[in-house]
């Protein structure tokens, strides 16, 4: 029996080519006719907006208006490959493309803000940052070790990083069968040509950095109207337990978690992608009316 996908019924597929700063960054746009809610994606290290290619119609298809920003250097946005930009710059980029899908959207839409593994920690470092003002109704960190290198590294190899400016290459080491079972999924992953598999440790400085901004709380009390965490029931590679912890304080301890019966790391490219599709769309979609009561 030949598979075949189901065709995009309610689907306007776009690449916006957003200005942030000194740069212009594909902004890949799965838009419904008409949309009720919406939501953007932080994707994490390997992956980029094409990752999502099935993904964003079922949101569509939910009448969800789905958003995925290649950061500099991944997917098909410009940059040097295996660098991550200075915190500052990674967290305005990341501003300027939820102000602007806010304004697509308009300000009745309900948003939310979904992070996947290392996005999670982008996402994180977001709520946080002082310049993002961008109104939206709820966040969602899948599978994301919040607070990693902070509980992998001792303060001496923390300290030596952090005043590492070399583009020596680091591996991550990332398998394929920990992201999933799907023979087809992960041919794809290990076949493709856009992945990031490696970082300077000029760039892992700058992912010690972000952490270090959410894990102060540098920005006391982030506004968080609602917040979840979703995984698998365990994870390859992520410690479920330490990150939950970081996610509470990062919530004020008013986060729920909630696991989806799998045991592979990307959800997207399991059997419960449907499930989390769907549950993300109502999930948003009850923070509009949530808003609106």
């Amino acid at each position: 029996m030949i598979e075949t996908l189901r065709p995009p019924q309610n689907t306007r597929r776009e690449i916006v080519d957003l200005p942030c700063g000194d740069t212009r960054l594909a902004l890949h746009v799965w838009r419904p006719e008409r949309i009720k809610g919406a939501v953007f994606y932080f994707h994490g290290l390997q992956s980029h907006a094409g990752w999502l290619w099935e993904v964003g119609p079922r949101f569509a298809d939910n009448d969800i208006a789905f958003f995925v920003l290649d950061r500099r250097g991944s997917g098909i946005s410009p940059g040097p490959r295996n660098e991550i930009p200075d915190a500052d710059t990674l967290l305005g980029d990341y501003a300027q493309a939820v102000a602007h899908v806010r304004e697509m959207i308009g300000g009745t839409v309900p948003l939310s803000l979904f992070g996947h593994c290392l996005g999670g920690s982008f996402l994180a470092a977001l709520m946080c940052h002082e310049e993002f003002t961008t109104p939206y109704d709820a966040a969602v960190f899948c599978s994301s070790w919040l607070g990693r290198m902070h509980a992998t590294l001792d303060a001496d190899a923390r300290a030596a990083l952090a005043e590492d400016g070399s583009g020596e290459p680091w591996d991550a080491g990332l398998k394929s069968a920990d992201f999933t079972d799907e023979a087809k999924y992960q041919h794809f992953i290990d076949h493709d040509d856009l992945a990031v598999r490696q970082l300077t440790r000029r760039s892992r400085a700058v992912l010690l950095e972000l952490e270090r901004r959410y894990l102060s709380r540098s920005r006391t009390n982030p506004n968080v109207p609602a917040a979840t965490f979703v995984s698998g029931m365990t994870d390859p590679i992520v410690d479920l337990d330490a990150a939950h912890r970081v996610f509470q304080d990062l919530v004020s301890g008013r986060g729920a978690i909630m696991k989806f019966p799998t045991d592979r790391h990307y959800l997207f490219y399991t059997d419960v992608c449907d499930d989390l599709v769907d549950w993300t769309s109502t999930y948003t979609l009850l923070r509009g009316v949530n808003r609106g009561a």
